[in-house]
């Protein structure tokens, strides 16, 4: 009896995006990737704490009295992305706040420092942009092109601050909401 081909073995799909080691942003959506050859900054995100869920769909079936299945329909579900960002810096803080006021530098200091520093509003923020993951290993790349964020400042009590960031990807101008890419 012949025997079945197995047309593409385990080996060639031995591509696995280990885990998310490293969190770049860009300030423009749909940036073309081809090209790409500065993002605006690494973000500093907390070890194991980038999640990205595309949103489990919700599958309905049309069933009749007698019990037949005639039919399936799907719902897309909704996106949980979120990460959270550990850096009171400026330039994380312009990202993700609005800037109030003028910069402040005190003129007497506390503990034989003197402090600068900026206001920030805490109402919510639109931040556009692009997100690239790198993997742990370094040879995954996934990207999602165009995304919403919207942070809040945490100050909990015995831990670092740092910004919680929720993330709604969007498909970019050719309709991807999400850009696997494999080294080579």
């Amino acid at each position: 009896m012949p025997e079945i081909t197995v047309t593409t073995p385990l080996e060639d799909l031995q591509k696995v995006f280990d885990k998310v080691k490293r969190v770049y942003y860009h300030e423009t959506p749909n940036v073309d990737l081809a090209t790409l050859a500065t993002v605006a900054m690494e973000l500093p995100v907390i070890e194991d704490q980038f999640n990205y869920d595309s949103g489990a769909a919700s599958v309905s079936s049309v069933k009749l009295t007698t019990g037949q299945k005639w039919a399936s329909y799907v719902t897309a579900g909704d996106p949980d992305c979120s990460m959270q960002v550990a850096s009171v810096d400026g330039s994380i803080s312009d990202v993700f706040m609005s800037k109030k006021g003028s910069a402040i530098t005190m003129t007497n200091t506390l503990g034989a420092k003197t402090f600068t520093g900026q206001g920030y509003s805490t109402e919510t923020k639109k931040v556009l942009g692009a997100l690239i993951l790198a993997s742990e290993d370094g040879t995954q790349l996934i990207a999602l092109p165009n995304v919403e964020m919207y942070a809040n400042p945490v100050i909990p009590s015995g831990s670092p601050a740092y910004f919680n960031v929720q993330i709604f990807p969007k498909p970019n101008t050719d309709g991807a909401d999400i850009i696997l890419l494999s080294g080579v």
